[in-house]
């Protein structure tokens, strides 16, 4: 993980654990994984190995495609894909994405249908960098017949 993306998530904790009500490390530990990575969860649409049931993920990534479902304000849902990659060797780079979707109100204005004058920082857009708190929905096939994996996205913070 990127030194932003540490610093992102340190803040992100920081900031839970302060509206969160205490729970201990284990009640933690049961809740939210964060040995899951975006690696993690391609080689899981793949059959090549399985997710934690019941678990919260955090992920970081930059968004490739952002999709707006339904744009009505009380009913919003937008699905975003988010990749990261590694370098194998020096002359290859492989990729790892899944889909992640926001739903609800509450993202209503996070993900404009148009970029404003005067973004907000929080806003997510191509290319943005994420951390998000996503939950595993199930595997589904893309366009090209690609399996990947659809999450649902509980939370999102821009990573500068």
């Amino acid at each position: 993980m990127r030194t932003t993306a540490r610093i992102g998530l340190a803040a992100f904790l920081l900031l839970t654990a302060a509206l969160a009500p205490a729970i201990t490390r284990s009640e933690f530990d049961r809740v939210v994984d964060f040995s899951v990575s975006l690696k993690t969860v391609a080689a899981a649409a793949e059959g090549k190995a399985a997710l934690p049931e019941g678990k919260l993920f955090v992920l970081d990534g930059t968004v490739s495609d952002v999709s707006i479902l339904d744009k009505e304000q009380g009913s919003f849902r937008a699905r975003i894909e988010l990749i990261t990659g590694e370098w194998i060797g020096t002359e290859d780079v492989k990729s790892y994405s899944c889909w992640i979707e926001f739903s609800g109100p509450a993202f209503f204005k996070l993900f404009p249908a148009r970029a404003p004058k005067d973004p907000t920082p929080d806003m997510v857009f191509l290319n943005s960098r994420l951390l998000v708190v996503a939950r595993t929905i199930g595997v589904t096939t893309s366009h090209q017949g690609e399996k990947r994996m659809l999450m649902e996205g509980l939370s999102t913070r821009a990573i500068k």
